[in-house]
């Protein structure tokens, strides 16, 4: 499909190969809801309506019985700022000052911006030691406006660091990155191997019994494998022991996961992976794409080892074309596509940023729905599947869903809203206070069984079967953790 033709929920389902026949999934309420001009709102509504259609697809399999969903804009809206609304013991948890200052936009000659990008300390003393000046606003900007926008940016890149210049929606298209990513759909779903079918017999949950490697990252890999830990995933999520995190990140996504250590550039680490594979369903990654090819875990070589199995992967620019193989951030996302631009009533000169964090929360969103069409596909049809998702992808989907006509100055979400969406529990980090799932279910309530743990909290293995994993399934109260 075409940049602007997935503007309906069945427009969306139709990637997945799905339909809405009885027309049980609804979508209440509307933008604006947040600041912004974009109707952020919408599409993070659609996104999560076409994996609620995937789940409810899976759940009729498994028992033959459809169920009603209901999608609300507004807390679909409010779902793109969670990692904002956390508490701990009723102290909002520290946000980290990603900044530096560099995390910014900052001027260059003619009177273009580009949005550098520091989130971790090696991207800072990279980004630094190319400008040669000091951690400090002023010495930035002057040391940027020196150089011409796109040699920067070309610059950065070739380095290995994260920037992007501010374009129009237009300039993006017309670069051979935009050109490629427009001719996409917002999902892929490619059969890269065969299989058996695997059916689903019933279960407790709709996702019951499937596992899912999470090797993802900060924010949108992650909230696809929360999303899919929502309806009964086991999720074992394995992070690189010197790899940087960012803690209200890892709370924020944690939810519903077990979490483990491995490196997988030793030998003992990587034949580990290799075997937690061997029984996955699903291998979910975020990393520069072409990263973990290297190091053996490509797609094609999961498929080989562990037919049927379900690679998702989650880029910035996308995983082919000039600018595949780039490091990328949310903020880059909105540069980059013309979302900035957008915000910023046009200008180049004075680009804006998104209140909340669109491409992000939505791409892991459309991740997760991709997973469970593939899912459904594999029980019909057999095969291995690789999923693909791209920040710069969704970003130009939002945009395509056209702007409010008139962008508030403050928030607009209900309290009553707010307050059906909040959990708290105890967990590993003391009592914390959430933002719980979106979608209501009629008949499978979504819940994370697992509170947020630590990284590195769990072994590398697999937890052992609950006791009557096929079990009947009982109604719960989506507010209470269990």
């Amino acid at each position: 499909m075409a940049s602007g033709s997935c503007g309906t929920l069945n427009d969306l389902l139709a990637l997945g190969g799905l339909a809405d026949p009885d027309n049980r999934i609804a979508i209440t309420g509307s933008d604006p809801i947040f600041p912004t001009r974009f109707r952020i709102g919408k599409a993070a509504a659609l996104a999560l309506a076409a994996h609620s259609g995937a789940i409810a697809a899976l759940w009729r399999q498994r028992w033959g019985r459809g169920q009603s969903v209901t999608i609300d804009t507004a807390a679909a809206a409010f779902s793109l700022e969670s990692v904002l609304m956390l508490t701990q013991r009723g102290y909002p948890v520290p946000y980290p000052d990603a900044t530096y200052p560099l995390t910014a936009f900052h001027p260059c000659r003619n009177g273009r911006s580009i949005f550098l990008h520091a989130g971790y300390p090696y991207l800072r003393d990279g980004l630094l030691k190319l400008l040669d000046c000091p951690n400090d606003s002023d010495a930035i900007n002057a040391a940027t406006a020196q150089w011409d926008a796109f040699d920067l940016e070309a610059r950065v890149a070739a380095l290995g660091l994260c920037g992007g210049v501010a374009r129009t929606a237009e300039d993006w298209v017309a670069t051979p990155q935009g050109a490629w990513l427009a001719s996409r759909p917002v999902v892929t779903i490619t059969r890269i191997g065969d299989g058996d079918p695997r059916p689903f017999p019933p279960a407790a949950r709709p996702l019951s019994g499937v596992k899912v490697l999470d090797l993802t990252h900060v924010l949108a890999g992650p909230t696809a494998t929360r999303t899919l830990a929502e309806q009964g995933a086991t999720v074992l999520r394995v992070r690189p022991p010197a790899h940087p995190v960012i803690p209200s990140f890892v709370i924020d996504t944690g939810h519903g996961k077990l979490s483990t250590l491995l490196d997988v550039k030793r030998a003992a680490d990587a034949d580990r992976l290799w075997d937690l594979a061997r029984e996955a369903d699903v291998f979910a990654e975020s990393y520069r794409p072409g990263a973990l090819a290297e190091l053996g875990f490509s797609p094609e070589a999961l498929a080989e080892w562990r037919p049927g199995i379900i690679t998702v992967s989650v880029s910035c620019y996308g995983e082919s074309g000039p600018w595949g193989p780039r490091r990328g951030w949310e903020q880059l996302a909105q540069s980059v596509t013309g979302m900035a631009a957008g915000e910023g009533g046009g200008s180049l000169a004075a680009p804006r940023l998104s209140p909340v964090y669109p491409n992000d929360y939505i791409t892991g969103y459309l991740g997760a729905f991709g997973v469970t069409a593939a899912l459904l596909r594999r029980a019909a049809q057999g095969g291995s599947y690789h999923v693909q998702v791209s920040l710069c992808r969704t970003a130009m989907w939002i945009q395509s869903l056209g702007q409010v006509q008139s962008v508030p100055k403050t928030p607009l979400v209900p309290p009553e809203t707010a307050e059906a969406m909040t959990i708290e529990r105890d967990t590993p980090y003391g009592r914390l206070r959430y933002l719980g799932p979106v979608a209501r279910f009629s008949e499978t309530p979504a819940y994370w069984e697992r509170p947020s743990a630590p990284m590195a909290a769990d072994e590398a293995a697999w937890p052992a079967e609950p006791s009557a994993p096929n079990g009947p399934p009982v109604p719960v109260n989506a507010g209470v953790p269990h």
